[in-house]
């Protein structure tokens, strides 16, 4: 216990210090750790230290999974619900397909073992890409759409994963026991966690602890995964759905000390298992079996790509005429961004001791994953500038300054009369405090105001923005009059017509 204490010391200090120098040069985070990890491996300046898989799975992958799933804005998952299911489902099982026989025609593997690869492959890594996204300005939608994916994407290449290597065990793959299998492991990891976050989203409703709202959370993420582990089940969408079911049934019920803190606890827990999982990552590249595996590393990043490629493409082209269309230049980005990391080496280091050519396999997937997360994730701010996705527009950021100021401001006078009513306050200090914040919220309000006299075009793209917001609440109350009976399918139609093609016409690329 005293070397293990040691080692995870060692690695935290070593991440805080790569965080310095990360920021001090302008590079990512998570991309510096990789390149240190490699660096520190090659020299043996540390011990070496295993990437045990079933670590990174039930202990590392429900808390990265949670915290963003806590992060998630429910409404814009709404909103592109389409595209995210569309690139998770379809998208991720045409990228195991594709790239399995890519991986099978090229380096001669067995079509099951290339599958199989193809779904570690099929895994995707987007901490690197968001941070891109928050580098360089781009739309919302894109960024919401990138994040989501993930979340979902992660769970079908586990459960493409596992069904796989299941069929190679038996040594035969019987499509309805397959399929039946298939079935199971998403229904019943999705049932775990919509019944476990719905029942904590009920607890926390009876208290106001913030310690004990943070305790349910954490019981909620692993006890999910926990459940659906005995039952044969998917643990990642479990852990998935318990997260949005709590963020969509409980998240108001918190009080706001409880909002905070648990959103604090689980940022620094994901930021210290980042730090650790891809410092872990570098640590893992032996640049003997590496520069052994050059050619078939090559294979496995074509098949990557062009699987991905097949997943984004097509799929996406079949939602051009409908108002969930994603802009061409964006599903540039979505393939270029396609970046491996720690799950797609989890995934392949489980792999049985038994299994043909294990090592190779190992070995494409590692040099996959140290490309991606540096070729790619380096150059792909610039990718962003030059496809004219992302922008910095020096208003929209004091704007949006601004505005934080003022929901800021908003939410604590907010607070404050709450407090009075309840009678925490007494009467002269409620005034003062609640006039303190009126003064700024005046001033913010004063200052947008002249940002937007001064600047034109970002009063109409503001506009835009907020039009398309108040039809989409307009479609959602139009949805729930006819569900609840008020409305007939008939009368409900045209309606929900008329706004489609309002929203058509505001545009999809400026939608913020």
């Amino acid at each position: 216990m005293h070397g293990t204490l040691t080692v995870v010391l060692l690695l935290l200090l070593t991440a805080a210090g790569v965080g310095f120098l990360a920021k001090h040069l302008r590079i990512h985070y998570n991309i510096a750790l990789v390149l240190v990890g490699v660096a520190l491996g090659a020299t043996q300046a540390v011990p070496r230290v295993g990437l045990q898989p079933e670590v990174v799975l039930q202990v590392f992958l429900p808390i990265l999974l949670f915290e963003a799933t806590l992060a998630t804005d429910l409404r814009r998952l709404r909103e592109n619900l389409v595209p995210v299911t569309v690139l998770a489902v379809p998208g991720v099982l045409t990228t195991v397909g594709v790239a399995g026989a890519i991986l099978s025609a090229g380096l001669g593997l067995d079509w099951r073992v290339a599958c199989l690869l193809g779904a570690a492959l099929a895994a995707t890594d987007t901490i690197a890409v968001i941070a891109s996204f928050r580098k360089v300005r781009v739309s919302p939608r894109l960024a919401a759409i990138v994040e989501n994916e993930s979340l979902f994407n992660d769970g079908t290449a586990i459960v493409a994963f596992t069904t796989i290597l299941a069929a190679i065990q038996v040594g035969h793959f019987d499509p309805v026991r397959g399929l039946g299998g298939l079935a199971w492991v998403t229904a019943v990891g999705l049932g775990c966690g919509f019944a476990l976050g719905y029942g904590i989203a009920h607890l926390v409703r009876g208290t106001d602890d913030h310690l004990i709202e943070i305790m349910l959370t954490a019981i909620g993420a692993y006890g999910s995964a926990l459940l659906a582990e005995n039952l044969h089940a998917s643990p990642v969408l479990a852990v998935v759905a318990a997260g949005i079911t709590l963020r969509a049934a409980g998240w108001e019920a918190l009080t706001p000390a409880g909002r905070v803190a648990i959103r604090s606890v689980w940022e620094v827990a994901a930021f210290g298992v980042n730090s650790v999982l891809f410092l872990l990552i570098g640590l893992q590249v032996e640049f003997r079996s590496l520069a052994a595996s050059t050619h078939p590393v090559g294979w496995g990043l074509l098949a990557l790509t062009v699987g991905r490629a097949a997943a984004v493409y097509p799929w996406l082209g079949l939602l051009h005429h409908s108002r969930h269309r994603v802009p061409f230049r964006w599903q540039h980005l979505l393939v270029w961004g396609n970046l491996k990391g720690g799950l797609s080496m989890a995934l392949v280091l489980t792999l049985p001791a038994t299994l043909p050519q294990r090592d190779l396999l190992i070995a494409i997937v590692f040099g996959c994953a140290l490309v991606t997360l540096t070729a790619q994730g380096l150059t792909l701010a610039a990718v962003i500038r030059a496809l004219g996705v992302g922008h910095r527009d020096e208003v929209a950021l004091k704007m949006e300054e601004e505005q934080g100021r003022l929901l800021a401001a908003r939410a604590a006078q907010a607070e404050v009369d709450r407090l009075q009513r309840l009678g925490l306050l007494n009467f002269g200090l409620f005034q003062r405090m609640r006039a303190a914040y009126q003064g700024t919220i005046a001033h913010s309000e004063r200052r947008l105001r002249d940002l937007l006299v001064a600047h034109s075009s970002e009063e109409e793209r503001q506009t835009r923005t907020f039009r398309r917001r108040l039809l989409t609440v307009e479609k959602s109350a139009i949805q729930d009059a006819t569900t609840s009976g008020i409305l007939s399918e008939e009368g409900a139609a045209q309606v929900a017509a008329r706004i489609d093609r309002d929203m058509a016409d505001l545009g999809f690329e400026e939608e913020g």
